[in-house]
């Protein structure tokens, strides 16, 4: 049984043609279900705990991107497919190579789906990514090496699934972003790293971001220092943290072309 949740947002009068258009085309294509309609007052993980007693083995979510990602940490570790149907502006459906409104439901319909990986950072699941914009950290790595990031370091990003949202200053290695996959049971950390002034002509120079794989991260502050960690861009968590990869333990339906 499929079970569609709707956006809050979707009320608005100027969706009304738009939602009209994806229900007729998931009624033709047989695969209408059951449907709510979330308020603020409805929390999207709650409904889903909720209506996973009955027989859903799909929710499909019609809207953003952050109903997707929370209705994806509601169905981690189960084996309730996850799809989506964007309406408006939308990373997750490039990276999951998904159309936007009425055409995704044939993507809905073609139900291919992968399981892929997610992160935990501190007991809690996180889908794309997440960035500490300091160097003032100790990091112990698989429980077996300590890194210490350098002063020219301005920016530490650990990513599962975000690389369409992250560009690397010339890496210093070869990477093809469809390469860095979120089924490898690893994290890509990358460490972005602030220009080099030169002198006397105070010249700057682009130095090359370095990445690495891991499966296990923890990290802390220097001292007394307070340092933030923004995850999915919507979460702000304070350090000590510990982030890991959780191999796959999330169905999605993707399109033809995905890049994960």
């Amino acid at each position: 049984m499929y079970l569609y949740l709707y956006d809050s947002f979707l009320v608005e009068q100027k969706y009304r043609k738009t939602i009209d258009q994806i229900e007729t085309r998931l009624t033709d294509l047989g695969i209408n279900g059951r449907t709510i309609r979330l308020t603020i007052l409805k929390n999207a993980r709650e409904v889903i705990k909720d209506n996973l007693r009955d027989e859903i083995d799909t929710v499909v979510v019609i809207g953003s991107d952050k109903l997707f990602s929370e209705s994806a940490m509601a169905l981690a570790g189960t084996e309730v497919a996850l799809g989506f149907i964007p309406v408006g502006e939308s990373t997750m459906a490039d990276i999951l190579d998904i159309p936007k409104s009425i055409e995704a439901c044939d993507v809905v319909s073609g139900r291919r789906v992968q399981k892929i990986d997610l992160g935990r950072i501190n007991g809690q699941y996180f889908l794309n990514s997440v960035q500490i914009d300091s160097a003032k950290v100790t990091i112990k790595a698989d429980d077996a090496y300590q890194i210490v990031p350098s002063g020219g370091i301005k920016s530490i990003k650990i990513i599962n699934l975000d690389w369409l949202n992250f560009n690397l200053s010339e890496p210093d290695i070869a990477i093809d972003k469809r390469a860095s996959s979120a089924k490898d049971g690893l994290l890509e950390v990358v460490f972005g790293k602030a220009p080099k002034v030169t002198f006397p002509l105070f010249r700057k120079i682009e130095q090359k971001d370095s990445l690495f794989y891991v499966k296990r991260l923890q990290f802390h502050a220097w001292g007394d220092r307070e340092v933030m960690a923004r995850v999915d861009n919507e979460r702000i968590l304070k350090l000590p943290l510990i982030i890991e990869i959780i191999p796959r333990c999330l169905k999605l339906i993707v399109g033809r072309s995905h890049l994960i």
